[in-house]
C-alpha cells in the first residue's frame, strides 16, 4: 500500500488527473521544439546554431534538478505543478513576440525549468501514491498519454506557420486545459516528510545516483535521443528527400510518438511479470538496432505510403518511437519500485538532471555533427550513444548478481 494517505477514490482521481495533466502537457511540448527550430532555420541559423539554442531549454531542467528535493516537499505536488504551468505558459507568450536569437536563450532556459517543474512532481507525485503490484501498467497508461500528447504536437505543428502566433497560441491553450483538469486535486495533495537528507540536496541527488546508475542514466539516453530527434529529424528528413518533404520530416516525429502510444502499456504490463532490468535493457537495444536501419530506409519516403519500401520505414520509425518511450516507462518504474519520499524527489530529479544533460548534449553534438559531415551526422550521433548506453546496461544487468553478493558479504 503506497504511504500516501489517499483512499482509493481519491488515489484514483490523482492518477486520471496526472494522466491527462501530462497528455496536454506533452502536447505543448512536442508541437514548440520542432517549430522553434524551424523558425531558427528560416532565420537563417545554421544547425549547430539551433541545437545550441534548444541546449539551454534542458539548461533549465538541469537547474530545477538541484533544488527539487528543496522545493517540492515545502510547495506540495500541486503547487509545484501549478508553477511549472505558469512559467511554460508565460514563455509560450513571450518566444513568438521576441524573435530574437539571443533572447530565446533565456526564454528557453525559463521555459525548461517549467516543463522539469511539471515532469519531476509529476513523475514523483504518481509513483508515490500508486501501488507496486500495477506500477508498471499505471506507469505505462500515464506514459501513453504523454506519447499521446507527443503524437498530436507535430501533427499540428505540420499545419502552422512558425513564424506566427498559432502554434505557441496552441501550446497555452493545451496549458489552460492542464490546469482545469488539475484544479479538482487540490485538497488532496500528497506532502512528504522533511527530513535531514532535504537539507542536503546534492548529496541526495550524487547518493540516489550510486544506487541506480544504469536506470537513472536511461533518462540521460532519453534526452539524447529525445532532443536530437524533436530537433533535428524533420530537417534530416528534408535534407535527404528535399523540402517539398517538409510533412514527411514532421510524419517521422509524428509516427515514433504513435509507436510510443501503442508500446507503453504492454510494456508496463510486462514490467510487472517479469525481470525490469532486463527489460530495459531489451528495449534501448531494440531503439539502438531501428535507429540503424532507418537512414537506409528513408528514400523510400518518396514513394506511396502503401510502397513495401515505405511501410519497412514507417515500422522502423514505429519501432524506434515506441522502445525509447518504453525505456522511460521502464525507467520510472524501477524508480517507484526503489525510492520511496523524500529519496523519490531526489531520483526523479537525478532523472531530470540527466536528462537534461542528455538534452543539451544531442541537439548540440547532431547540430555540430551535421555542420561537418552533413546529414549523415544526425543519425551516427544518435546511434552511436544508444549503443554505448545499451552495452553499458547489458553489462550492469549481466554482473547484477555478483555485486549484489558482494554487497551482503560481511
Amino acid at each position: 500500500m503506497p504511504e500516501s494517505g489517499l483512499g482509493g477514490r481519491e488515489r484514483r482521481l490523482c492518477l486520471l488527473a496526472l494522466v491527462a495533466v501530462f497528455s496536454v502537457v506533452a502536447m505543448s511540448s512536442s508541437l514548440t521544439w520542432p517549430i522553434l527550430a524551424e523558425s531558427l532555420r528560416h532565420q537563417g541559423y545554421d544547425e549547430t546554431a539551433i541545437g545550441l539554442n534548444a541546449a539551454a531549454q534542458f539548461a533549465g531542467i538541469m537547474f530545477v534538478a538541484g533544488s527539487a528535493t528543496w522545493v517540492i516537499p515545502r510547495l506540495g505536488f500541486f503547487r509545484t505543478v501549478l508553477v511549472g504551468l505558469a512559467l511554460v505558459a508565460a514563455m509560450l507568450a513571450s518566444l513568438p513576440a521576441v524573435r530574437d536569437y539571443s533572447l530565446w536563450f533565456a526564454l528557453r532556459f525559463v521555459l525548461g525549468i517549467g516543463n522539469s517543474l511539471l515532469f519531476t512532481a509529476g513523475d514523483t507525485w504518481i509513483n508515490q501514491i500508486v501501488e507496486n503490484r500495477v506500477r508498471g501498467r499505471w506507469m505505462g497508461i500515464y506514459n501513453t498519454a504523454g506519447m499521446a500528447g507527443w503524437a498530436a504536437g507535430p501533427i499540428l505543428g505540420s499545419q502552422m506557420d512558425p513564424n506566427t502566433y498559432g502554434p505557441f497560441l496552441a501550446g497555452i491553450c493545451g496549458i489552460a486545459v492542464a490546469l482545469i483538469v488539475l484544479l479538482p486535486t487540490r485538497r488532496i495533495d500528497v506532502r512528504l516528510r522533511i527530513g535531514r537528507e532535504a537539507r542536503a540536496p546534492l548529496v541526495r541527488l550524487l547518493a540516489v545516483f550510486v544506487v541506480a546508475p544504469t536506470v537513472l542514466l536511461s533518462s540521460c539516453l532519453f534526452g539524447v535521443v529525445e532532443g536530437g530527434i524533436q530537433s533535428f529529424a524533420h530537417l534530416y528528413t528534408m535534407d535527404v528527400l528535399g523540402a517539398d518533404y517538409r510533412a514527411t520530416g514532421y510524419a517521422v516525429i509524428w509516427v515514433g510518438a504513435v509507436g510510443a502510444i501503442f508500446f507503453q502499456y504492454p510494456v508496463g504490463w510486462l514490467a510487472d511479470r517479469i525481470d525490469r532490468g532486463w527489460l530495459l535493457v531489451a528495449c534501448v537495444a531494440t531503439t539502438t538496432a531501428a535507429m540503424a536501419i532507418f537512414p537506409w530506409l528513408l528514400p523510400g519516403a518518396a514513394g506511396p505510403w502503401w510502397s513495401p519500401a515505405a511501410l519497412a520505414l514507417w515500422c522502423v520509425v514505429v519501432a524506434w518511437g515506441g522502445t525509447m518511450g518504453a525505456t522511460f516507462t521502464v525507467g520510472l518504474t524501477l524508480l517507484g519500485e526503489r525510492f520511496r519520499d523524500v529519496e523519490l524527489v531526489a531520483a526523479n530529479a537525478v532523472y531530470s538532471l540527466l536528462f537534461g544533460l542528455g538534452g543539451l548534449a544531442g541537439p548540440f553534438l547532431a547540430g555540430v555533427a551535421m555542420d561537418r559531415y552533413g546529414p549523415p551526422g544526425f543519425p551516427v550521433t544518435l546511434i552511436a550513444v544508444a549503443a554505448l548506453y545499451t552495452l553499458f546496461a547489458a553489462w550492469r544487468q549481466a554482473t547484477r548478481g555478483r555485486r549484489m553478493a558482494g554487497a551482503d558479504a560481511p
